[in-house]
């Protein structure tokens, strides 16, 4: 800062310096200080002050001997680039403690190095092995080669492509799947994640309304459940259930669930809150129908479930009128939307 400015800070008056007084305050509470010489892994007890250190070092009778370049300890990781040389084995050790994610860094980079060139030379060998599957005649050739040996040549090599395409089309086969499979794993997780961190608020988006209807209609044992989702992260899981009603066919049935979870211990039974059911309109939010009910602690569909989905539900067994739905224009690119809010 002195060398740089040349002034001082608060009243900018030119300072040299021989102006400015040397800290023998800081100076003595460093040198009351003790440390070990750096060589008592070879033997040395002395305790000094770490102003006298540098001093020390060039006496320590335990300082390790001077070696030419030629007889120095090299680093182990010398191969992957580590040019460091130590005086002996202590220094050596010390040094590989010291630097551990120094010298990982280089085995990553050099085992990178190792695949990729690897790699080029897989290509370019499968390359070169597709080049050589068959050669056409040569424009000197004897004229007594016959046509039939031509051909018989020709697919050869034609029989020997097609088998080294079959494999590599398998192999890229194998990769697809697999990474359908991560995929699918991966879009399951983030559903999961969805479903616990909804906070309560559950969107159902009823696809295919049309014929699953019809097929209730046919078979009034039909019901379809929603996914779980979950008051809060480890709150109260629940579903929602969707049938025609057992009363009159005509009317939708929309009832809830408790579901199972692994942390039920932690929670207070039987549950109790506010539940609210909305059948959403697509383009109109005025429209929409909802519904909210208070939970009832007496019922066997608010205590704790014993199997993963209590048979008891509470809700609306004649929610909304089929013909309605359909002539409001609620059902939207043939999907019903159902908003459900829990609040323990």
């Amino acid at each position: 800062w002195l060398e740089r400015e040349s002034a001082c800070p608060v009243d900018n008056i030119k300072l040299k310096k021989d102006d400015i007084f040397p800290d023998n305050f800081t100076r003595r509470e460093i040198s009351q200080q003790r440390t070990k010489c750096p060589n008592i892994i070879r033997g040395c007890l002395v305790e000094l002050s770490p102003l006298d250190v540098e001093a020390h070092l060039m006496i320590c009778e335990y300082k390790a001997p001077e070696l030419p370049e030629n007889e120095k300890v090299r680093c182990s990781f010398v191969d992957v680039g580590c040019d460091e040389k130590f005086e002996d084995e202590l220094e050596l050790q010390r040094h590989l403690e010291q630097f551990v994610q120094k010298h990982l860094t280089m085995l990553s980079q050099a085992y990178t190095k190792m695949m990729v060139n690897n790699n080029v030379a897989s290509s370019s060998s499968a390359i070169a092995q597709q080049a050589n599957f068959w050669d056409p005649p040569a424009k000197n050739e004897s004229p007594t080669l016959s046509q039939d040996e031509n051909l018989q040549g020709l697919l050869k090599a034609l029989y020997e492509k097609i088998i080294f395409l079959e494999q590599k089309t398998r192999e890229q086969d194998i990769i697809i799947a697999n990474m359908s499979e991560q995929i699918s794993s991966y879009n399951l997780s983030v559903m999961k994640l969805h479903q616990r961190y909804c906070n309560g608020c559950y969107l159902w988006y009823f696809n295919d309304f049309k014929s699953k209807v019809n097929a209730m209609r046919e078979n009034p044992h039909i019901m379809h459940y929603s996914a779980g989702f979950y008051t809060s992260a480890n709150g109260y899981k629940l579903c929602v259930r969707l049938n025609l009603s057992p009363k009159d066919n005509n009317y939708i049935a929309i009832l809830i669930h408790v579901m199972k979870t692994e942390h039920d211990n932690a929670l207070d039974w039987p549950f109790s809150g506010r539940l609210s059911i909305t059948i959403v309109h697509p383009t109109q939010p005025f429209r929409s129908i909802k519904e909210t009910m208070m939970t009832r602690p007496e019922l066997e569909a608010f205590k704790r479930p014993v199997l993963d989905l209590n048979p008891k539900g509470f809700g609306y067994t004649e929610f909304a009128l089929l013909e309605e739905l359909i002539e409001q224009d609620f059902i939207y690119n043939n999907q019903l939307l159902i908003k459900v809010q829990a609040q323990p």
